[in-house]
């Protein structure tokens, strides 16, 4: 047995049609593709021809799959959205909010539920009806620059990222607690647990010190300028903060006041 693949072009619309491509899927005779432009462009695969585009999302579209009178898609905006496709009418049934672009969705084996991918690195599952979700899995899409246990509880530990992603993990049930970022974002290098209240201290490369509450990852306060370049490690207990930075110094700080004490330069 062989099989022989074929090429040619579709018929386009006498004005052009000029659209970036993300992800294609068949159902029927029909060619379905997304674009980056947040629309579905509809090909006959029989005759060549192009029929149709269908306006989805604001933001792109990245991600889509078809199963049986339901189109599934992931858009730049975070959201996921079933449309039915049903006797030539497309209607919006339900959609979903993520935390991130949807990169990635897939069917699972049963056809209940969907897996779906994220910009941000997580993982959810979705049930095809209403699309309700639960998220399955977290982790860092970037480069991981530090990690600090919690020295009163060795169960927790916070770790710092290149995309500026501040996360807490239990390791007694290998979940993150919580994802922190920063309000202006940049990459962060350095991270701590505070020894007395067990704030997560955090050094960035905008020169920054940054504390995050260690229940929720809410931030509470912040540290302007505290080096030049990249603060490349902290330290901080009940009276000091200690932090050491691309630009040679030691510095100590007031806990209470963050005041500057004392710098060691090189």
């Amino acid at each position: 047995m062989q099989y022989f693949l074929k090429q040619g072009s579709c018929q386009l619309p006498n004005t052009g049609l000029i659209r970036n491509y993300t992800f294609s899927t068949i159902k029927g005779d029909m060619l379905l593709c997304g674009t980056t432009g947040g629309e579905i462009c509809i090909f006959s695969i029989g005759s060549q021809i192009y029929r149709a585009t269908m306006p989805i999302s604001s933001n792109g579209l990245l991600c889509g799959l078809v199963h049986d009178d339901f189109i599934y898609v992931g858009g730049g905006d975070g959201k996921i959205k079933k449309l039915s496709i049903g006797n030539g009418q497309w209607t919006l049934t339900h959609e979903a909010q993520l935390d991130s672009k949807v990169t990635s969705i897939n069917l699972s084996i049963d056809k209940k539920e969907l897996i779906v991918g994220t910009h941000h690195g997580k993982i959810y599952r979705v049930l095809i009806g209403d699309l309700s979700f639960l998220l399955h899995s977290d982790a860092h899409s970037n480069v991981i620059n530090d990690l600090a246990f919690n020295s009163n509880n060795s169960d927790k530990f916070v770790c710092i990222d290149e995309n500026g992603a501040v996360k807490m993990w239990d390791l007694s049930e290998y979940k993150c607690l919580f994802t922190a970022h920063p309000s202006k974002m940049c990459g962060g290098t350095s991270c701590t647990i505070s020894k007395d209240d067990n704030q997560v201290i955090t050094g960035w490369r905008d020169g920054f010190i940054r504390s995050f509450d260690s229940q929720n990852g809410q931030p509470l306060w912040e540290m302007a300028g505290a080096h030049r370049g990249a603060v490349t490690t902290v330290y901080a207990d009940a009276n000091y903060i200690l932090s050491g930075g691309q630009d040679g110094a030691v510095r100590v700080w007031q806990r209470g006041t963050r005041k500057l004490l004392i710098q060691f330069n090189d």
